[in-house]
């Protein structure tokens, strides 16, 4: 009977430890039950009570020393760390030999939810301060001590009377606009962090939100020139687009299809040499070291997910996805590059881009893996190269070729990724802005091996 009775003192006090008031009326309902069946005492359920009531002060007066605003609800932690072995063999490139580098990417970031209609977001990350797409930090420099940036800091609206309508202004996690979950995007880099103003729209067409239309229209600032603000550059978004489901729940559907087109506009990336803000590189430049003219960038893409069955395939969703995506940059001024510049005579036109992928699977709980193929063929002047892919060749525009990534989730919190660049230049062009292939058939692999542990 004291086993019994030490166990239900053990349960009792777990309870207690929750610190709430709910859990302390639950605790004297466990109690109270236990001294009807005899289990304990009535003096033995008075002692419990008084320890729970202690135990519980303590714990509430530990939580109450942690002070928030009266008018935040809720505060939302989270964070990242990536382990990152990658290697390069560069057979297409002069006098670069095959090399080995280890990095790493932290990130920590805080949402703080207001009792009413806005949130307000932070995220610091690693990596340089100087390098707009990517947050990577590389083991070198005997030890030296890295730096932490501001990686994100926003705030979204949502006005209560109009659920369809988002607003966000600020430094942003991501570019806020849709497009297929490719490996290796066209336009954007997944670590790009766009500041300005972006209002989000989304019209359900159904109750169940099934079916929705969606548009994304944002202005953001890509460079303030003190000297006037006439020079100032700036980047302008737009896009509409749809999402359908069918079958299954409205949240799980057997088939669902997205797509959506756009503008991506900019304004005088080709006045002091803006390009020199990314290490990517590819877009024509003039002997200024100014890109030749101004973006003006159609892209539309899409993709559909099926899933086949409602059963695990060997413990993965079995989902297959393909997308696709096509980009045309429309300026004049990249179709007419035989202008007395000696770094243009000759140089034919580069502006436009094509991906498609296809996956299987879902890396996102315990067990479940991904497999994906992606074909991608993007040249020199199709988007702004300040802004695509820094993982793509090496890093930048002018290149084609393939992806292949595997991932695994050992664990919620960890996954393990593989993917492969499988890349050759578009073009040879050589110049300030770009690097000419020594054996242009060949093909530079690049290998990234990741180890994601989320907190």
């Amino acid at each position: 009977m004291k086993v019994v009775r030490y166990t239900a003192a053990t349960l009792v006090l777990a309870a207690a430890l929750t610190g709430s008031h709910a859990a302390a009326q639950g605790t004297d309902s466990i109690i109270d039950l236990l001294v009807r069946k005899g289990i304990v005492t009535e003096r033995e359920a008075k002692d419990l009570k008084t320890e729970a009531d202690a135990d519980l002060a303590r714990a509430m007066n530990r939580a109450n020393k942690t002070k928030v605003a009266s008018w935040i609800d809720e505060m939302k932690w989270s964070g990242d760390l990536r382990l990152r072995g990658e290697f390069f063999d560069n057979e297409d490139q002069a006098n670069t030999v095959d090399r080995w580098r280890y990095r790493y990417r932290l990130r920590l970031g805080v949402e703080s939810k207001m009792k009413s209609w806005a949130t307000v977001g932070l995220r610091l990350a690693s990596g340089d301060a100087n390098d707009p797409v990517s947050t990577n930090e590389s083991f070198d420099d005997t030890f030296q001590k890295d730096p932490l940036q501001i990686d994100a800091a926003y705030v979204i609206i949502k006005p209560p009377a109009w659920d369809w309508v988002s607003l966000t202004a600020g430094k942003m996690l991501q570019a806020p606009y849709y497009h297929p979950s490719f490996n290796s995007p066209l336009v954007y880099d997944n670590d790009a962090t766009p500041e300005g103003v972006v209002g989000q729209f989304v019209f359900n067409l159904d109750d169940e939100k099934r079916h929705s239309l969606f548009a994304n229209v944002g202005g953001y600032l890509l460079n303030e020139i003190g000297a006037s603000s006439d020079t100032d550059g700036y980047l302008l978004d737009a896009q509409v687009g749809g999402e359908l489901r069918f079958g299954g729940e409205p949240k799980t559907p057997t088939v669902r299809v997205r797509a959506a087109g756009g503008l991506f506009l900019t304004d005088n990336v080709n006045i002091g040499a803006q390009q020199a803000d990314s290490p990517n590189l590819g877009n024509a430049v003039d002997n200024t070291g100014n890109i030749v003219d101004d973006f003006e960038v159609v892209h539309v893409g899409g993709e559909i997910a099926w899933q086949i069955s409602n059963k695990p395939f060997l413990g993965t969703p079995a989902i297959v996805t393909v997308s696709a995506e096509y980009v045309k940059n429309l300026a004049n001024g990249f179709d007419s590059l035989n202008q007395a510049s000696t770094n243009l005579v000759n140089l034919s036109s580069a502006t436009e881009g094509y991906s498609g992928q296809i996956s299987f699977g879902s890396a996102r709980k315990k067990g479940e893996w991904q497999l994906a193929y992606q074909y991608k063929y993007l040249e020199a002047d199709a988007v702004y190269d300040g802004l695509t892919d820094s993982d793509w060749g090496t890093g930048g525009t002018d290149r084609k070729g393939h992806v292949l990534r595997g991932s695994y989730n050992f664990q919620e919190w960890w996954q393990l990724g593989i993917t492969a660049f499988f890349t050759e230049k578009v073009s040879n062009r050589g110049g300030p802005n770009t690097i000419a292939a020594a054996n242009p058939d060949d093909t530079l692999l690049r290998v990234q091996i990741d180890n994601v542990f989320k907190f």
